[in-house]
């Protein structure tokens, strides 16, 4: 009797396998109405496993940690609230890194990745296989997305990012322990609006993603966006311009001569940003860019 109960505590105590807890979520989910619910469920595991999608059904029979097997339970749930998969999982893949993401930051998108491709091909451009890159700044940080991109894609003497949320910078600092094995170049990050955590600063790049939806348009947005993610790092005033015209006003004063300013901008206001930079007459080369499905996506201008 005694060794029926000690095997029956072993099987309860033992970990899950990937197939088990893969077909557990899978019921959740459906229930809850979530579409594709085995996917899903497959794709919750990869992502906290930080496995390819595909390795949770060539690995069925693989043992699962009953941690790992709760926090995907916990994901389940969050997904079934409205959460998007980003929050529910706690991490995005952005370029070729893992970062830790939650309500506190944006989740950084394809379009932003692009952004940062185009900085990193214009500054090789620039200064050649063996130039000094200098001093890039990131302008509403977040997660870090960018600023740790830079830094362990480019060839920067030093990455410097900025938030006005304390709670973003929180959020790119543990990004920055999380990515160091990447990060080949020193990075910092500083609590401020805009540019103020930097004057005094010199850089070769200052590049931004920031807030550009207008307060009016809440309603438009999905409930996954309008309902999670901070309101700080998607709305702004006057039509959705302010962020943008504080950094185009200030960013001159930072930028060294032939330093690029690179803006990710709303794709119906790209030809006004672009405008705004041509009048404030610090810049030249000022032109659009389009992201990979042709929208107006990126203002770039270099500092005369």
């Amino acid at each position: 009797m005694s060794r029926t109960i000690h095997r029956a505590q072993a099987i309860y105590n033992a970990d899950p396998t990937v197939h088990a807890v893969v077909e557990e979520l899978t019921g959740s989910l459906r229930l809850a109405g979530i579409t594709d619910p085995r996917r899903v469920a497959t794709d919750i595991v990869a992502a906290l496993l930080e496995v390819p999608r595909s390795w949770p059904v060539m690995n069925r029979e693989t043992s699962m940690a009953r941690a790992l097997a709760s926090a995907a339970g916990d994901a389940a749930r969050k997904l079934s609230d409205g959460a998007p998969f980003a929050y529910a999982v706690g991490s995005t893949a952005f370029r070729h890194l893992n970062l830790a993401v939650d309500e506190r930051v944006l989740i950084p998108r394809p379009e932003t990745e692009v952004l940062v491709g185009e900085v990193l091909e214009r500054m090789d451009a620039r200064c050649g296989a063996h130039g000094e890159w200098g001093t890039a700044i990131d302008i509403g940080t977040g997660s870090g997305a960018i600023a740790l991109s830079l830094a362990s894609e480019g060839r920067f003497d030093r990455v410097i990012g900025t938030d006005a949320s304390v709670d973003a910078v929180d959020v790119a600092r543990s990004n920055l322990e999380r990515s160091a094995p990447a990060v080949r170049t020193p990075v910092e990050f500083r609590r401020g609006a805009f540019l103020s955590p930097v004057r005094g600063e010199k850089a070769s790049v200052i590049v931004s993603n920031p807030p550009y939806i207008a307060f009016s348009e809440i309603e438009s947005l999905p409930r996954s966006v309008r309902d999670w993610e901070p309101p700080m790092a998607l709305f702004s005033g006057h039509d959705g311009m302010s962020a943008t015209l504080e950094i185009v006003r200030e960013s001159w004063r930072i930028l060294s001569s032939g330093g690029i300013l690179a803006l990710e901008v709303d794709e119906r206001r790209a030809s006004l940003v672009a405008e705004m930079i041509m009048r404030q007459g610090s810049y030249t080369d000022v032109g659009v860019r389009l992201d990979l499905t042709g929208r107006e996506r990126f203002v770039f201008a270099t500092r005369i």
